[in-house]
């Protein structure tokens, strides 16, 4: 099973999708996926392979969605912190590959429809 990993004040943490699922709940499980997915493949690319610090983390995303949102707040803490939606620190830049997601659920995603 996949974990992210994350360092807080020197003490390693780890979530898995469940983890995020429960903190969610079960209204957009997709985004919950997304948002799962893109740490997994970013968060060892922002330290040299090791789990970075969450409270250095800044996101910025075109995607709205809450399920993603929250799934980043949850490993990150970057909502309530003010580091959602702004650039500082390393950078890693990830965009959906065409065709992955059908472009209705895209749609469904972008006006808000679960």
């Amino acid at each position: 099973m996949a974990l992210l990993e994350v360092v807080d004040h020197g003490e390693l943490i780890t979530f898995s999708f469940e983890d995020l699922l429960r903190y969610h709940g079960r209204s957009a499980i997709g985004g919950v996926a997304h948002g799962f997915k893109v740490m997994e493949r970013a968060l060892p690319l922002l330290a040299a392979g090791q789990p970075p610090e969450r409270y250095d983390i800044s996101v910025e995303t075109a995607f709205e969605g809450g399920g993603a949102r929250d799934a980043i707040e949850m490993v990150t803490r970057a909502v309530t912190g003010g580091r959602f939606a702004h650039r500082q620190g390393a950078v890693v830049d990830l965009m959906l590959r065409p065709g992955l997601v059908r472009e209705e659920l895209q749609d469904d995603a972008a006006s808000g429809r679960h």
